[in-house]
C-alpha cells in the first residue's frame, strides 16, 4: 500500500507536467506543419488521433497518452498536494476548472465526430455525410438491410446478404476510364467504364472511391461498378423483390431536419471572391420550427450537434449551403471549466483583498 501511495505521489509531482508539455508542444507543431503536406484529416489522424504515434517503425506516446498522463498528474496533485484551507478555496476552484477543461478536451478528442450537411435553397434535409468514410448501403425495397463499410471491404464477401457479392476491384481514389472489352456479363455503367487506382488526394474528401463487383444468386447476375456520386443506384431483382445498392460517403440521419430558406453571399467589390456568407435556416423538430441564421463564427448548437457555416455551392439553378457538423459529447466541459476558473480567480482576489484590508486595519 505504501509503495502504491509512493507512486501516486510521484505522479503528482510538479515536474511530471514539466516533462509532458514539451512533447505535447512538439506534437502540435509537427501536426500543424504536416497538414500542408499530408492534408488536414490525415495529419489530424496521424498526430492527434491515437494513443501511439508511429515515427516510422518507432512507437512514441500519442496525443491521447500525453493528455491522459497530464490530466492524471494534475488530478493527483490537486487531490494529494493541495493545501485544503478555506482561504485557498478560490485557487482550488481555478485548479478544478483547469482539470475540467483537460477532461473535456480528452473526451472531445476521443468521441467527437465530424461530418457535413449540404442543403440547396428551398429544400430540407436531415442527412449528414462523412468527410472520409465510404459505405455500400443495401436496401430491400424501401428498407435498409445492410451497411458495408468501405474500410472493411475485404470482409464483404463473407457478409450475409440475400445474394452473393464478390469484390473484383476497388480503389480509394479512382480514375474513371473507358472500358475496352465488352461482355453480356457487364451490367449498367460497367458495360462502358471501369475504375483504375491513382494516388490519393491530400484531402480525403476529394478522393473518388470506387468498386467493381460481381453479384450472383439474383435474377440479373453480373459485373457491376459503383463510385462516389454515381447518378443512379444499382437495382437487382430476385424472386419478385428489388434490391438496391448505393455506394458513397457514409451517412447518418438526424432526428430533426433543417430547411435552407436563403443563402446570402457578399463578394469583394469587383470580384467573385466571397467576403462573407451566411445561411438563413429553419430547424424542424416535432412541433418546433426555429428560424436561425448560421454565419462565420456564429454556429448553431442543438442536441449535442454544432453546425458551422463551412462552404457553399453555386449552380445556375440555385445555391446550396455546406454546413460542417460536429457531434461533441464534451461540449459542455469548456463552459463549466471556464466558469470555475473565472469564479475561482475572482473569489481568490476578493479573499486576498479582504485579508489585506484586515491586516492594514490591525
Amino acid at each position: 500500500m505504501n509503495s502504491a501511495l509512493k507512486y501516486l505521489h510521484r505522479l503528482a509531482a510538479a515536474d511530471i507536467a514539466f516533462w509532458i508539455m514539451p512533447p505535447l508542444m512538439a506534437l502540435l507543431v509537427a501536426g500543424t506543419i504536416a497538414q500542408k503536406y499530408m492534408g488536414l484529416w490525415p495529419a489530424i489522424d496521424h498526430f492527434f488521433g491515437g494513443f501511439i504515434l508511429w515515427a516510422g517503425p518507432v512507437p512514441l506516446p500519442g496525443a491521447y497518452t500525453l493528455l491522459g498522463l497530464l490530466t492524471l498528474s494534475l488530478t493527483l496533485k490537486f487531490i494529494l498536494k493541495s493545501e485544503w484551507r478555506a482561504r485557498k478555496i478560490g485557487i482550488h476552484l481555478a485548479h478544478l476548472g483547469t482539470l475540467v477543461l483537460l477532461i473535456g478536451g480528452l473526451l472531445t478528442a476521443i468521441t467527437a465526430h465530424e461530418s457535413y450537411m449540404i442543403i440547396p435553397e428551398g429544400e430540407t434535409s436531415a442527412y449528414i455525410y462523412s468527410y472520409t468514410e465510404r459505405e455500400l448501403a443495401v436496401y430491400e425495397g424501401e428498407e435498409l438491410i445492410k451497411t458495408l463499410r468501405f474500410d472493411d471491404i475485404n470482409q464483404w464477401s463473407s457478409q450475409r446478404l440475400p445474394f452473393d457479392l464478390n469484390i473484383l476491384k476497388f480503389c480509394k481514389n479512382c480514375e474513371i476510364l473507358k472500358r475496352e472489352e465488352t461482355s453480356e456479363n457487364l451490367k449498367t455503367m460497367a458495360a462502358f467504364m471501369t475504375v483504375s487506382d491513382k494516388s490519393l488526394e491530400a484531402e480525403p474528401e476529394r478522393n473518388l472511391s470506387g468498386i467493381e463487383f460481381e453479384i450472383t444468386g439474383t435474377d440479373d447476375d453480373g459485373h457491376y461498378i459503383a463510385f462516389d456520386g454515381m447518378p443512379k443506384p444499382i437495382t437487382v431483382p430476385k424472386d419478385g423483390q428489388t434490391y438496391t445498392l448505393i455506394f458513397g460517403k457514409a451517412q447518418n440521419i438526424l432526428d430533426f431536419s433543417i430547411t435552407l430558406e436563403d443563402f446570402v453571399k457578399q463578394d469583394y467589390g469587383g470580384t467573385n471572391i466571397a467576403k462573407s456568407y451566411h445561411s438563413d435556416i429553419i430547424l424542424h423538430d416535432g412541433n418546433v420550427n426555429w428560424p436561425v441564421r448560421i454565419e462565420m463564427n456564429e454556429p448553431l448548437r442543438y442536441k449535442g450537434y454544432t453546425f458551422f457555416q463551412s462552404s457553399f455551392e453555386e449552380t445556375p439553378d440555385k445555391d446550396a449551403t455546406i454546413l460542417a457538423v460536429v457531434e461533441n459529447k464534451g461540449w459542455i466541459f469548456p463552459y463549466i471549466g471556464s466558469a470555475l476558473i473565472g469564479f475561482g480567480l475572482l473569489l481568490h482576489f476578493f479573499m486576498i483583498t479582504i485579508k489585506r484590508k484586515q491586516e492594514h486595519a490591525s
